[in-house]
């Protein structure tokens, strides 16, 4: 009964974080818009550079867009010893005295 319980928080937990990184709206038939942006049925756009990347696909319909962000945010992490930079996409947490190292500690991350 525990694993259960421990599987469907876990689920529940990765669910929500996925969902939050997504979004949905819908085309006219003949393209997708987004943020007046034109996207034709069957093709994507992609932002490649941070902060806030993102992937949209157009339905091959044309009545479907969906947005996925594909950036990593760092979320938590040890504030005394570590700083968050951006590189490209990502958030890294490095050593606040040695950019060039990682973080000497826990790091929690969620990957959109």
């Amino acid at each position: 009964m525990e694993r259960l319980i421990l599987f469907i928080f876990t689920f529940s937990v990765f669910f929500v974080y996925s969902e939050a990184a997504c979004s949905t709206d819908t085309g006219n038939g003949y393209y997708c818009r987004y943020k007046g942006r034109i996207i034709l049925p069957g093709r994507s756009y992609e932002r490649t550079t941070g902060p806030n990347c993102f992937k949209c696909t157009c339905s091959e319909d044309g009545t479907f867009l969906s947005c996925c962000d594909t950036s990593t945010i760092i979320t938590s992490f040890p504030q005394d010893k570590c700083k968050v930079i951006l590189v490209g996409c990502d958030e890294k947490a490095v050593s606040k005295f040695d950019e060039s190292k990682p973080c000497p500690g826990p790091i929690s991350a969620i990957k959109g």
